[in-house]
């Protein structure tokens, strides 16, 4: 472009359209992940089009600049540069933009950019076909949407400039072109909206399997915690009223041990730190098997229990002395004579981390997750072997998402400085102070989203190919007649044609044509309401029956408590869970005692009101997330009590035994006052007692029996510890 050749108006439009293009570049169209709509180039596509190839070159280079701030990548300026260059160039030659865009983001625009991203970019190789597919598709959007204003803002016709075409269309190609631009347009909005909510849905569930699964593994890692803990409080409770001596302590330890293999080591050391006895006995003998002088004078889990007189959950350490093994110390101060004022020492246990491994290894709840447990000082107490962190180490991460757009939280633990999320991921605080990390790649999300926009673009190219065959296709059809009648009109003076043109626009058979379309789409319009509100009356009937359907699947309708078909089913799921923790197990069966006589002395609905009210209090006694509460038949009620501690299930079912004795139920036909009581028959037992829920409801069937046989109002269960 030579000062001679500059036209002042194209110019000035040439920077009118840059201008533009900055502006709405600046603000790119957030879709997923780093995936972002790039609309100011569409501005560069007019210019090229109806300005030439340098004017456009002027406008890319303004536009780029809205990107260059945005993305801060001068890739920018390559890419979009060379584009304004190629489609104003091969504009001259007759191709329509959106030609013309596909065949450079084929030929040249793809591999211009993946040779960037794989010499310039620090983007994952896995990360680059998703953004070159993208960018590649996002050209083909903004050429259809310039071509669009170029038809729709007449003005721009004006601009007779460099970009205008050396030949004439026959309106055969022009209709061709703009059936292709619509549907190809429709097609891309259409495929991109469908793209948007299916990787919107996959994320949610993603989220949702996530936090599921950080639930569930946060509540194992809690209750094996709050299990040992209770173990050492015991203990220590024990030692403290047993008034014991040094000699009886080691073969109490090692029993001790033996009931609870978890702790890699136990000790008990006296008043003045030394280790007084030891779990496994070995370590308490040196190399020629005598005695050890050991102290822990200097270990937290000994000067917080010792000297703050209570109990302490350490933070991750290297064991010393009994070994090497990363470990967690839970200590409880003992008392001599149970006297508080005068601390004997304390008790230790040393927890195994190989537990959390194990729940890692059998977490099957959804697809397999990397997890990360930090403690109260952020040391890594556990993380999954993928992860490649050693315990012990602080743990240091990035969770910042930089450009990213995604509604999952990110997560960067290798590449602290990298702009591409690793990981996704949620965390849990624990009611001990450490915090669950639940993290999956991000990659496999990516590479969904990749083949989503892999297939939409070569949809789009299929769909372009076809369009243009079919479309020129059924335009001959069209045109053929138009053809013959204007060869046949070609001897015709002009007043003739005149007349025979205005003739034809007011012909009897257009006219005819137009009523039957505008009448046959009155019917048709009318016929579609009709269906449309007999549909939606169908289907708001079928949705309201299904709803009372499904609710009457699981649920009982009088005391909106699960049914004993529910809970038969849920048994199996809640077993294998106890089985991989090894966890107890509680079932009960409840019976409301001389229910009858309510019945009989109140009348019916006064019975359906008390066991609304008895429904209402097991739901507030038995509230936990995995306990199961249900309506067995009649006035009995069923109990199934996961992960249950046999020493307090008792107390437990007591205390509701007596909280429903002291309940008053007022009768809804005639006010009258009323209570009832109710005989319990449960079960405790380890998982491992049976696979079959028929088994233990039989065992816990008969002790409702002999409960009734004792007069009611009692509760009797059976705690089995095979």
């Amino acid at each position: 472009m030579n000062k001679k050749s500059i036209n002042p108006q194209h110019l000035i439009l040439a920077l009118v359209l840059g201008v533009i293009g900055f502006i709405v570049n600046c603000y790119p169209i957030p879709i997923f992940a780093n995936v972002q709509l790039v609309m100011g180039n569409t501005f560069t596509v007019v210019s090229a089009v109806i300005l030439g190839p340098w004017y456009a070159l002027l406008t890319a280079v303004f536009s780029a600049t809205g990107l260059m701030v945005t993305w801060g990548s001068p890739h920018v300026y390559l890419l979009f540069c060379i584009e304004a260059v190629f489609i104003g160039f091969i504009r001259r030659k007759g191709v329509y933009p959106l030609y013309g865009s596909a065949i450079y983001w084929i030929l040249i625009g793809m591999p211009l950019t993946y040779l960037y991203m794989k010499i310039v970019s620090d983007l994952p190789a896995s990360h680059m076909p998703f953004a070159i597919i993208k960018q590649s598709i996002n050209g083909l959007i903004y050429a259809c949407l310039a071509s669009l204003i170029i038809v729709l803002v007449p003005k721009l016709w004006q601009f007779n400039g460099q970009g205008t075409a050396n030949k004439r269309r026959s309106f055969n190609a022009q209709v061709t072109y703009f059936m292709t631009l619509m549907i190809t347009l429709c097609l891309l909005i259409s495929a991109l909206s469908f793209n948007y909510l299916f990787l919107e849905k996959q994320q949610q569930l993603l989220k949702q399997n996530l936090t599921d699964t950080t639930q569930h593994l946060s509540s194992a890692t809690e209750q094996y915690i709050d299990d040992h803990k209770k173990v050492i409080e015991y203990a220590a409770n024990f030692l403290s009223l047993a008034n014991t001596t040094n000699d009886e302590w080691q073969p109490m330890l090692s029993q001790l041990h033996t009931s609870y293999p978890s702790f890699i080591t136990m000790l008990i050391a006296d008043n003045n730190a030394r280790v007084k006895a030891g779990s496994p006995g070995v370590m308490m003998l040196d190399e020629k098997n005598n005695i050890k002088n050991m102290s822990i004078s200097d270990r937290d889990y000994f000067i917080q229990s010792f000297h703050n007189r209570q109990l302490y959950v350490s933070s991750v350490f290297k064991g010393r002395g009994f070994g090497s093994d990363s470990i967690i110390a839970i200590s409880a101060p003992f008392y001599q004579n149970n006297n508080q004022a005068q601390v004997a020492g304390i008790i230790e246990g040393s927890l195994n981390l190989q537990f959390f491994a194990n729940i890692d290894n059998q977490n099957t709840y959804g697809e397999k997750e990397l997890l990360v447990l930090i403690d109260d000082n952020k040391k890594i107490i556990y993380a999954s072997s993928a992860l490649e962190l050693n315990e012990e180490d602080e743990f240091t991460y990035s969770d910042d998402k930089g450009a990213y757009h995604i509604a999952l939280n990110t997560i960067n633990i290798r590449d602290l400085e990298s702009t591409s999320p690793e990981h996704v991921f949620v965390k849990k605080r624990l009611n001990n102070g450490w915090e669950l990390y639940v993290l999956k790649p991000l990659s496999p999300l990516l590479k969904t989203a990749e083949q989503q926009m892999l297939g939409t673009f070569l949809m789009l190219i299929i769909s372009i190919i076809f369009t243009f065959i079919i479309s020129r296709k059924v335009c001959q059809l069209l045109t053929a007649p138009l053809e013959i009648v204007a060869n046949q009109f070609g001897n015709i003076n002009n007043d003739d044609l005149k007349s025979q043109v205005l003739d034809e626009n007011s012909s009897k058979e257009v006219f005819n044509l137009y009523q039957r379309l505008t009448n046959s789409k009155r019917e048709l319009l009318t016929h579609q309401l009709e269906l449309e509100e007999t549909v939606a009356i169908r289907t708001d009937e079928l949705e309201q029956a299904n709803k009372k359907l499904l609710a009457l699947v699981d649920k009982d309708p009088l005391t909106d408590l699960k049914n004993r078909r529910y809970a038969e089913d849920k048994f199996d799921g809640l077993l294998d869970f106890c089985l991989r923790g090894e966890h107890a197990i509680t079932i009960a069966i409840l019976d409301l005692d001389f229910f009858k006589q309510v019945n009989d002395t109140y009348g019916h609905l006064a019975g359906d009101e008390c066991l609304r009210t008895v429904s209402s209090l097991l739901k507030q006694e038995f509230k936990r997330d995995t306990d199961i509460v249900a309506r067995y038949g009649g006035e009995e009620f069923l109990l199934i009590l996961p992960i249950s501690n046999a020493l307090k299930i008792e107390h437990h079912l007591n205390q509701f035994k007596q909280k429903l004795a002291a309940l008053v139920i007022t009768s809804p036909t005639d006010q009258q006052q009323f209570s009832v009581t109710t005989s319990i028959g449960a079960i405790t037992a380890n998982a491992s007692f049976s696979t079959d829920i028929d088994v233990w409801i039989k065992v816990a069937d008969d002790n409702l029996y002999a409960a009734k046989e004792q007069g009611r109002n009692i509760v009797i269960i059976n705690v089995i510890n095979e």
